[in-house]
């Protein structure tokens, strides 16, 4: 005798009952934070340890908006090679805002994305890197590169930095505004041990930093493709528009 059992479930809920099946690749994806699905901690990655809030960040339609100290303890390290995607409004302040980061505010720079402050606004990813320049000279720096944004003060956009282990890339794709730079010589990025990525602020207690409002964030431990990239603005951008949110 052969039971049959029939559910309203769909199968793909059934497969993943946090409910989130993304259509692009999430091979090397160690977080993924989408704010506005009703869980400020929820690590969305497969097998993803759920991040700790410090501070009383809050939800504000489809933001968590994180001020003063407020962050994201996501728990994840750095790796050599790594992509940072972030969707977030822009804020006109004196101080930089720290989107995601592991910087300590030391000689342990770790990896930043995040908006510098007046009148330029870049957006800048940083990384560690080490080895000898182009001359020979032994180097450790936070090796940067930045763009100036074009979204306009609060309004949202879609935003990432890549990092190949030797050239580091930074990108607001909602207005079309890139840059790449290729470390010369030797050097290249390393991983310091102990460092972690938070969400809306760096390790720097000693570094006034702006308040920030971020929808999603997502940590991948490779550098994606530029066709991978863009299948993920494809998705975030139709799940947004479809809360009335245009990135």
């Amino acid at each position: 005798m052969v039971m049959v059992i029939k559910s309203n479930v769909p199968s793909n809920i059934i497969a993943n009952p946090d409910g989130w099946n993304p259509p692009f690749s999430t091979e090397g994806l160690l977080y993924a934070g989408i704010y506005g699905r009703g869980s400020l901690t929820k690590n969305f990655a497969k097998n993803g340890i759920d991040a700790v809030i410090n501070g009383a960040p809050v939800v504000n339609n489809h933001f968590a908006e994180f001020n003063a100290n407020d962050f994201l303890d996501t728990g994840i390290v750095n790796t050599k090679e790594a992509t940072l995607i972030v969707v977030a409004k822009r804020n006109i302040n004196a101080r930089r805002q720290f989107l995601v980061s592991s910087y300590t505010g030391d000689a342990k720079f770790g990896r930043s994305i995040l908006i510098g402050y007046g009148d330029v606004q870049a957006l800048t990813v940083y990384s560690h890197y080490q080895g000898q320049d182009a001359n020979g000279a032994d180097k450790s720096i936070p090796f940067s590169k930045a763009v100036k944004l074009g979204v306009q003060a609060g309004s949202p956009g879609f935003m990432y930095g890549k990092d190949t282990g030797k050239t580091i890339s930074v990108k607001d794709i909602t207005s079309n505004k890139s840059g790449s730079v290729t470390a010369a010589g030797t050097m290249e990025s390393i991983v310091t041990a102990g460092l972690t990525y938070r969400i809306g602020r760096s390790h720097n207690n000693a570094e006034a930093q702006g308040d920030n409002a971020i929808a999603a964030a997502l940590i991948f431990d490779r550098a994606l493709s530029d066709a991978e990239i863009k299948s993920i603005y494809d998705y975030f951008q139709a799940y947004y528009a479809r809360r009335g949110i245009s990135i």
